[in-house]
């Protein structure tokens, strides 16, 4: 219906004679008044008009309602003539743009008038309405125009009366939208779409309230009875308009646990969506055993524990809503390893995006960190666990454990959830903050409880939380875990006291510079640095189990035989056989365990060459291009304790493929610091091999046995132990070994004379490297 085109200056009375609709004045700045034939004992609405051909269709449902509309354009009025007309209600029209740029004087109108009358903001006077009270409009990640939704509200305000029990259809032309991140503590959510996008915001206390859809088109429901409530109102606050019900039901600001429970639930849907990235899809993954290996979190969780050094879970977050930004920039990788270096029993990844800035990925980069490590700590995916799909997501990413958080779970969830983690191998770790929470979890018989100093819904810090609830679980046999504000030992020791067996440390972890220095600090131990006391000398090229014994009795740790074919050093497998047997048969007096337990990959399997070392030599058998097969048959028939590869390497995990011996691998220098920097970066790839090997690249194609020395001041600062060789004799072994910090040396035709081993020279080789490699 169009608007009607009678015109009465302001002040005239109504005329029976009207238009049934309305009647139109135009007045010289611009204003158009138009009265409606129910509004006789109604004062003045007052419409700021965006520039958008919707606000007629809003002015023609309010002047139906029975509103006296004055509409001003948002560019062409001041607060002063507004207040001039004593509005009984206001009107933020919609418009295009954004509203910190395009909204005229609809924001200062707010602000000018909250608490005083009722206010309706509809589309752009939603988000005028949002930055008037502090937040932020940008993106809503998806685009309308012209659409309809299914919209959820809360029935009360402008949705009271309105059937709440369904989604109504609401009819959307927007790209922007409320960001719920920032949403002040002042307004609320009233309606949203299944998206997550907000629908509608009210303020707590005063009567302003404002949809983003436009009720006012006839593909939405309900407008009129929204425009009719909004019309009933009377004042400026919700405490004047009881039928509103709206006062006696605000309520408190939505605690940040739910606004971070309903954001998940949309993301799961969003995820889940994704073609091949169903639950149904992920749960077919598990059936084909394409999830790693776990380990078991309540064991790994208290290895190497003592009634005064807890258990550490590591946590690794970039980002909270209490304390905002910790460490956006950090790799999950690179933090890791730090943790798993340092010693902590469990990592926590915080996989949380929206608050916590976290990933799924952050979780599959840190179980790759870790793969290699022995006695690699558990994994736990940290985060707001909602849906089966997480949890099945976790476990194909690497987790050994998921967070059940008591709180944000109703009963029938909680135990479903759990039983669902349960059915893929993972105990939870359960969280609780309050006595009836402790209940709830007690009656999971879980094996580990995490008591959460924070309170999820406000984000505070109680640190006398564990202390109040640890006995119930005590009682039960249960591992307790001490979780958030955790700064030092002096918060440590007072949960030891109570019976806490492990702690859980994420802020002051991130921020910490020397992570093995806070961790010993933590559990009261002074640090244990690792340094590299592991060292080898190494003679290659033995042919006679004579030249073997007389270069162990000589004091050579590794003696190698060539087993490539075509050499001048080849020995036969029977030759083979009797020089293995002659070395097995050495039997050091001066043998020790060493009590270092690294935790890399190459210092591990370093240490553990070097404590068989001391039992007495290895035989190292050479090869050269030749198959995984033949090796291991070798290997195996021969009693090999260590292999050496060099040449053309197939890209296998050799360490894994053969297992019971060492696997050294060569990799060759150039004067091209390029190449050797892709030879370094294959060399550094943990559980491909346990040594790393550098030699001298030969020009004429061979691998080995050159007799030529590469510049060993470019490799001194490889992050891992490694041997040396090329060209390596008495006279220069001191030289090479501190210029390049090697672990070890290798030689061959360095201690050679007329192709055969000197005895003499190989004991002035190994007295010459043990003089350096004390």
């Amino acid at each position: 219906m169009a608007l009607a085109t009678y015109v009465r200056r302001r002040g005239q009375p109504h005329d029976a004679g009207m238009s049934q609709l309305s009647s139109i004045a135009s007045v010289r700045d611009g204003r158009i008044c138009i009265w409606s034939p129910q509004g006789k004992d109604r004062g003045v609405t007052v419409m700021i008009d965006n520039y958008d051909s919707f606000t007629f269709n809003v002015v023609q449902f309010l002047v139906e309602a029975g509103a006296n509309v004055v509409i001003f354009r948002n560019d062409m009025v001041t607060l002063e003539t507004i207040e001039a007309l004593q509005p009984e209600h206001i009107v933020i029209s919609p418009g295009p743009g954004h509203p910190e740029t395009d909204a005229g004087i609809s924001i200062p109108c707010i602000k000018h008038f909250s608490g005083r009358v009722p206010i309706l903001g509809i589309c752009m006077g939603l988000q005028s309405i949002t930055v008037a009270f502090g937040g932020v409009v940008d993106g809503a990640g998806e685009i309308y125009h012209g659409k309809t939704s299914d919209m959820y509200h809360d029935g009360r305000g402008l949705f009271a009366g309105l059937p709440a029990s369904e989604p109504i259809t609401a009819t959307r032309y927007h790209s922007l939208c409320a960001n719920i991140e920032s949403l002040p503590d002042v307004l609320v959510k009233t309606s949203h779409v299944d998206s997550g996008i907000i629908m509608g915001i009210r303020h707590k206390k005063f009567t302003v309230e404002s949809v983003q859809y436009h009720p006012e088109s006839v593909m939405s429901e309900h407008g009129h009875d929204m425009m009719r409530n909004f019309l009933s109102w009377r004042g400026g606050t919700w405490e004047e308009n009881p039928h509103a019900q709206v006062y006696a039901v605000t309520l408190p600001s939505e605690s940040i646990l739910s606004r971070i429970y309903h954001q998940r639930r949309i993301d799961v849907e969003q995820a889940q969506a994704i073609p091949g990235r169903s639950l149904a899809d992920l749960e077919k993954s598990l059936a084909l055993h394409l999830d790693p290996a776990q380990i078991d979190f309540p064991r790994r969780l208290l290895l190497g524990t003592e009634p005064s050094v807890p258990g550490v879970m590591a946590e690794i977050k970039r980002a909270s809503p209490s304390k905002g930004d910790i460490a956006l920039h950090a790799h999950a990788g690179e933090q890791a390893l730090a943790y798993a270096h340092s010693g902590a029993n469990v990592i926590s990844v915080l996989t949380e995006p929206t608050w916590f800035k976290g990933t799924i990925e952050d979780l599959a980069l840190v179980r790759h960190a870790v793969e290699r490590i022995p006695n690699r700590p558990a994994i736990l995916r940290k985060d707001f666990i909602v849906h089966e799909y997480q949890i099945a997501e976790a476990r194909l990413a690497g987790a050994d454990t998921i967070l059940l958080i008591v709180a944000m779970l109703d009963d029938i969830t909680l135990h479903r959830l759990y039983a669902y983690s349960k059915h893929l191998d993972m105990e939870p770790l359960v969280e609780v903050n309050c006595a009836e929470e402790m209940q709830r979890a007690l009656r999971l018989k879980p094996q580990v409880i995490g008591i959460n100093n924070r309170n999820l819904h406000s984000f505070e810090v109680d640190m006398s939380t564990t202390t109040r609830l640890a006995q119930a679980a005590l009682e039960r046999g249960i591992t307790l875990v001490a979780l958030s504000g955790i700064q030092g030992r002096e918060d440590v020791e007072q949960y030891l006291d109570q019976g806490v067996r492990a702690i859980l440390v994420g802020e002051a972890f991130m921020r910490a510079q020397d992570k093995m220095a806070f961790m010993a600090a933590l559990r009261g131990q002074s640090v244990k640095r690792l340094t590299s006391q592991h060292r080898f000398v190494k003679v290659c090229g033995i042919k006679t189990p004579e030249a073997a014994v007389a270069a162990a009795q000589s004091g050579a740790d590794l003696l190698g035989i060539i087993l490539a074919p075509d050499t001048k050093r080849t020995v036969s497998d029977a030759d083979a056989l009797e020089i293995v047997n002659a070395v097995h048969r050495i039997k050091r007096s001066n043998a020790r365990a060493n009590t270092q337990k690294p935790t890399e990959w190459f210092a591990w399997h370093v240490q553990r060459m070097a404590e068989a070392v001391q039992q007495r030599p290895l035989v190292v058998g050479v090869f050269r291009n030749q198959s995984l097969e033949e090796i291991a048959e070798k290997a195996m028939a021969l009693g090999l304790d260590a292999v050496q590869l060099h040449g053309r390497v197939e890209e296998l995990d050799w360490a894994k493929f053969l297992p019971g011996v060492f696997v050294i691998r060569v990799f060759h220098m150039t004067p091209d610091e390029g190449k050797n920097a892709s030879a370094l970066h294959d060399a550094l790839r943990p559980g491909y091999h346990h040594m790393i090997l550098l030699d001298t690249a030969s020009q004429g194609g061979q691998d080995g046995g050159s007799g030529v020395s590469f510049n060993w001041s470019h490799v001194s600062n490889i992050p891992a132990p490694f041997l040396i060789a090329g060209g390596l004799t008495p006279d220069n072994v001191q030289e090479a070994l501190t210029q390049s910090l090697a672990a070890g040396v290798d030689t061959s035709s360095g201690v050679e004379t007329e192709g055969q081993k000197d005895t003499a020279k190989i004991t002035a080789y190994v007295e010459n490297a043990r003089r350096v490699l004390k």
